[in-house]
């Protein structure tokens, strides 16, 4: 039987990519990651989940607040929005974090409360599959253990999961004056 058409022609590799792709493998579902940034209070490696952490910027120029607590870093014009920025170290430890050029912030919208949170360092994204997560957590955590929601641990160290949505449910932190 002679092709006489562009339609045949069409119709005729169709059929001959059907029968080619019959023995390809099935697409299989992969599991979703968990993805966090990580980064570090005090010296403690930490990861908030990445859908919790809108920007990371270094520290912005700040503007004093007369009547709050030392922890209240001041308030950051960023993109035009004025937000409060807050020392992690400070807030937890009762110790100011010391700005070096590694120090960054994190940028939470939360449950209605947007803040730059003071941190030491940044660590970059990690990533795990969700099964690696353990519910245990260090006994010797001290202040910031209310807020941990178990670890992950890579070849390099154990990721406490700093939780946003506990911080953000505190009294204390809510209370700044």
């Amino acid at each position: 039987m002679a092709i006489t058409s562009p339609f045949e022609i069409l119709q005729a590799l169709d059929v001959k990519f059907r029968v080619s792709a019959s023995g390809l493998p099935v697409n299989k579902s992969v599991d979703d990651a968990w993805v966090g940034v990580g980064f570090q209070i005090n010296k403690l490696p930490l990861l908030a989940r990445m859908d919790d952490v809108s920007e990371i910027l270094p520290p912005p120029p700040l503007i004093r607040i007369p009547g709050v607590k030392f922890w209240v870093k001041g308030l950051a014009n960023v993109r035009g929005s004025l937000m409060p920025v807050l020392d992690m170290k400070a807030f937890l430890y009762g110790q100011s974090t010391v700005i070096g050029k590694d120090s960054r912030i994190l940028i939470v919208n939360k449950k209605g409360v947007t803040a730059g949170l003071l941190v030491e360092e940044v660590h970059g994204l990690r990533r795990f599959k969700p099964g690696e997560h353990r519910d245990e957590m260090d006994p010797d955590m001290g202040a910031i253990k209310q807020y941990l929601a178990g670890i992950f641990v890579d070849q390099v160290h154990r990721w406490n999961v700093f939780s946003v949505d506990k911080l953000v449910d505190t009294e204390q932190f809510l209370r700044v004056v």
